[in-house]
C-alpha cells in the first residue's frame, strides 16, 4: 500500500541568517552551504562572471522562487485551490516586472500530478557540517502507482535570460539528498525546473545515483582544499 503524503515537518532548531547567507543549528554556526561547496569548483573567470550579473539575476531569482515557495504553500500545505494560490502570488512585493517568468512557472501542468511535500525547505547534516535550503520536493502519485512505492522528487528551481541555456544541476540535487538522507528522508529522484520569459520546463530525471555521484565529485575537490585531514 502506499504511504499518505504529507508536508515535510521543519527541522527543529534550524535557521538562516538572511543577511548573511549562513545557516545555524540552534547556537551552531555551518561553516559552509551546499552553494559554498559547489562554488569553489568554479573559476575566477565564472566568479568573476557571476558576480558582475549579479543585478540582473539576483533579484529575479529571489522574486520568482518566493512565487513559487508562496503558491505550493498555499496550494498543497494549505489546501487553497489552484486560482486562489495565483490570487495570492498577486500580492506579492515585486511580482509584476517578473510576472513572465512566474506564470508560465506557476501553471505548468507538473502541479496537478503531483503532491508537493516541501518548499524552500532547511536542511543540514552534522557529521558533514553542511547546511543548505532546497527549492522543493514532491511525491509523484503516477510514478508511486507504477513501482509500487512512495517515489519521492527533489527538484531546484533555475530561472533564465531569454537566451539562457539550461545546464546540470545534478550536483546541486545530490547534495541536498545527502543532507536529507541524515534526516531520514530518501529521495530516488531529482529534476530541475527551468523557468524563462514566457516558458518555464522541467528537466528529464536525474536518477539518485547520478545526482550522488555528481555530488561526491564536487565534495571530495571541496575537502582536498578545505579539509585536509
Amino acid at each position: 500500500m502506499l504511504t499518505t503524503t504529507t508536508w515535510l515537518d521543519p527541522i527543529p532548531g534550524l535557521w538562516r541568517d538572511e543577511d548573511a547567507h549562513r545557516y545555524w543549528l540552534g547556537d551552531h554556526l555551518f561553516p559552509v552551504s551546499i552553494t559554498g561547496v559547489l562554488a569553489h569548483g568554479l573559476s575566477d573567470y565564472a566568479k568573476r562572471s557571476i558576480e558582475a550579473k549579479r543585478p540582473i539575476w539576483e533579484p529575479r531569482g529571489t522574486t520568482v522562487h518566493a512565487a513559487l515557495e508562496h503558491y505550493s504553500q498555499a496550494r498543497f500545505l494549505m489546501g487553497k485551490s489552484a486560482s486562489d494560490s495565483l490570487l495570492e502570488v498577486e500580492t506579492l512585493p515585486g511580482h509584476h516586472p517578473y510576472r513572465d517568468w512566474i506564470l508560465p512557472l506557476l501553471q505548468l501542468p507538473l502541479w496537478d500530478e503531483v503532491e508537493v511535500i516541501a518548499s524552500e525547505r532547511l536542511t543540514c547534516c552534522l557529521t558533514r557540517n553542511v547546511a543548505g535550503a532546497f527549492d522543493g520536493a514532491y511525491v509523484s502519485p503516477a510514478l508511486s502507482e507504477r513501482r509500487g512505492r512512495e517515489v519521492r522528487v527533489l527538484y531546484d528551481l533555475k530561472t533564465l535570460s531569454t537566451y539562457g541555456r539550461p545546464y546540470s544541476t545534478a550536483s546541486q540535487l545530490g547534495g541536498y539528498m545527502v543532507l536529507e538522507a541524515a534526516q531520514g528522508n530518501h529521495y530516488e529522484l531529482g529534476q530541475t525546473i527551468w523557468s524563462k520569459p514566457g516558458e518555464a520546463f522541467t528537466s528529464t530525471f536525474y536518477s539518485r545515483e547520478q545526482c550522488l555521484s555528481a555530488w561526491a565529485a564536487a565534495w571530495s575537490r571541496y575537502c582536498l582544499a578545505h579539509r585536509p585531514f
